[in-house]
């Protein structure tokens, strides 16, 4: 599988969530697409509806690239959600997306129906890839894991 970085994304605007997964080619162009995203908080004076934003750049085996991990909130906001993250790759396309959780167990539940996609799976024979993290309220790792399908010999 080539190599690509993952732009994980996430904000509460006007109490509503608006989250993400973008898919770069390098890493300079995830880089720069969580600077962008990053900037609209910390009471920036163009989004004063804006009470919390979270980013993260990983990459094809889940790694998360530390200096590009942060999550802002608002003072005198409370974030109790759980953020389920997956990334599928099927037969070349890329499914992604952000689920938001009101508590660990059903992200937990939705982490492991994601990560059954993986590993030889039979019932899926053109998924090669499949990445699951979860994240706390605070931006914290509570658990992630990714399967790239081996190279046949």
């Amino acid at each position: 599988m080539e190599e690509k970085f993952f732009m994980h994304r996430i904000k509460k605007e006007n109490g509503a969530y608006t989250k993400g997964i973008e898919v770069h080619d390098t890493l300079d162009s995830a880089v720069g697409s969580f600077h962008a995203y990053m900037k609209q908080g910390y009471n920036n004076p163009n989004n004063s509806n804006l009470t919390f934003v979270s980013c993260k750049v990983t990459d094809i085996v889940g790694n998360i690239y530390p200096e590009f991990n942060e999550t802002w909130t608002k003072a005198g906001e409370t974030i109790t959600d759980y953020f389920l993250h997956h990334i599928k790759e099927d037969g070349g396309t890329f499914t992604k997306d952000i689920d938001i959780c009101a508590s660990i167990e059903p992200a937990r539940s939705s982490f492991h129906d994601y990560m059954a996609y993986g590993y030889g799976n039979t019932r899926f024979p053109n998924v090669n890839y499949v990445s699951c993290m979860i994240t706390g309220q605070d931006g914290n790792i509570e658990k992630r894991e990714s399967w790239i399908r081996p190279e046949e010999p």
